[in-house]
């Protein structure tokens, strides 16, 4: 089992309940999984591939949350820099993925996720990937020199028990394990003024 599976399966229950809620956008548990679904299929398509590590430079937002969401059904890892606490330069804006390793420099292929993420596709099936609950859903990334941290998708989910509100917040710790433990609850996320939030904690 996978993170992804148990918020798909949300989506299938109380699809059309709010998953995460904003000032300007709200998406149900349905929505977010059909739009998840565009993304993976769009990241595919882009040469990503199971495995592969996706970095997320974005500012927090429900397309941020779509496009995590996206990566680990393409059945990926993701590193999440928050630009909103000053993000590494050293990580590349946007979206992308490691295509090379040369020594010990990465090399990123930029993806543009714009259309993907505007116009969702007619076919949001749920992908066939097999994600096992050792595979590593997120990377943590360096921070101040400490070693990466490798949270596999098991881990995530061994955090459900912890009580969640009906309305939580992301706290945007890195990583946004948070998010994964109120959607997967069925709680809905909701973003403050400052950013997405969670209440998980």
């Amino acid at each position: 089992m996978a993170v992804h599976r148990i918020i798909e399966q949300r989506a299938a229950t109380q699809g059309d309940l709010t998953a995460i809620s904003a000032a300007r956008e709200s998406l149900t548990y349905r929505e977010l999984n059909q739009r998840a679904n565009t993304v993976a299929r769009h990241l595919i398509a882009n040469g990503f591939r199971r495995g592969s590590l996706a970095t997320v430079r974005l500012p927090r937002s429900p397309e941020t949350a779509v496009v995590l969401l996206g990566v680990l059904k393409a059945g990926g890892t993701y590193a999440l820099i928050d630009d909103e606490r000053g993000g590494n330069e050293s990580w590349p804006p946007g979206v992308s993925f490691v295509d090379k390793i040369d020594g010990d420099e990465l090399r990123f292929l930029a993806i543009d996720m714009t259309r993907a993420l505007q116009h969702p596709a007619q076919s949001c099936a749920n992908l066939p990937i097999l994600t096992r609950g050792s595979d590593v859903a997120c990377v943590l990334p360096d921070r101040g020199g400490a070693p990466l941290v490798m949270v596999p998708h098991e881990t995530i989910m061994s955090l459900q028990n912890r009580p969640v509100p009906r309305f939580a917040q992301w706290t945007g710790e890195p990583g946004a394990l948070d998010l994964w433990i109120a959607l997967m609850t069925g709680a809905t996320v909701t973003l403050g003024s400052n950013a997405l939030q969670s209440a998980a904690a």
